[in-house]
């Protein structure tokens, strides 16, 4: 905690002209309209909500910005996840929309731990999968009672997709696929919501049939117990550690030593295996 002003210091003021002086007086000499223009820039609606949305926000002493830079990472990233339920909730009490959370999401200023996961996973599941996963995986993520991320960028090859090296091998033996990081390279990296928030992943991988490549495809991935929250077997996951901004998000890295996954969790809308054949089905 900074240490306080007494009042004699509260009670000095710069010497002039001030700031606010020069900038009244800047806009003075001007003859543009500000309210016209950011009528034009964002229409009126949107100007509206986002006033509505900033009184509630103001009203709750979480989103308080002022002890945001005497924070440490750890007590920052702590107040994002504050901040991530208390959106959570407000969302709910005043039935947002997903704009209308959007917005209330860009005004705290800093990101939450919690934002891929209702702006990559949930457009994922609802995007990708098919009604049976969206009965198994997305009701349950639109009620946060799982929180995911969305594990696309690699170590060593950024968003080139194409080259992504993750692997998920069809078993047809047991009707799974088995994710693995072959290489170090492999590793899946500076994914937000996944180095503390995340319990399960929809990770781009390599489809492979019969030793034959298909192409990137995505699967849901448990990453962590529901319980505990420790990671599962045979998956190491973890923050990358602090960066030069954006530490109230959680970007994480994540390796899988052959983790096996149901055949249901391809999400399938598009393309897919045959559970039975285990041919590919094209788009």
């Amino acid at each position: 905690m900074p240490p306080q002003n007494p009042d004699w210091v509260k009670a000095l003021k710069p010497s002039g002209p001030q700031g606010s002086e020069l900038l009244a007086q800047e806009r003075a000499s001007s003859d543009i309209n500000v309210d016209q223009l950011s009528t034009f820039l964002f229409t009126k609606e949107v100007l509206d909500r986002n006033e509505k949305i900033l009184k509630i926000l103001q009203a709750d002493p979480v989103f308080d910005k002022e002890q945001n830079y005497f924070r440490g990472r750890t007590d920052r990233l702590e107040a994002a996840l504050a901040r991530g339920k208390a959106l959570r909730r407000l969302s709910v009490k005043h039935n947002w929309n997903d704009e209308e959370h959007h917005a209330a999401n860009d005004l705290i200023s800093e990101p939450t731990p919690y934002g891929l996961h209702a702006t990559m996973f949930l457009k994922t599941l609802e995007e990708q999968g098919t009604p049976t996963q969206h009965k198994l995986f997305l009701e349950k993520a639109r009620n946060y009672e799982i929180i995911g991320c969305y594990a696309q960028t690699e170590l060593g090859h950024g968003s080139n997709v194409r080259g992504l090296e993750t692997t998920a091998t069809w078993n047809h033996e047991d009707k799974t696929f088995t994710i693995h990081s072959p290489h170090l390279t492999a590793s899946k990296w500076w994914i937000g919501s996944l180095g503390k928030a995340a319990n399960h992943a929809v990770v781009v991988a390599q489809l492979i049939l019969n030793g034959k490549p298909y192409g990137p495809h995505p699967f849901v991935v448990p990453i962590r117990d529901m319980k505990t929250h420790e990671p599962l077997p045979d998956i190491h996951v973890g923050d990358i550690g602090p960066k030069f901004g954006y530490n109230t998000m959680d970007n994480g890295f994540l390796l899988f030593n052959n983790v096996k996954i149901p055949h249901v969790n391809m999400l399938n809308r598009f393309s897919g295996v045959d559970p039975e054949t285990g041919k590919y089905i094209r788009p």
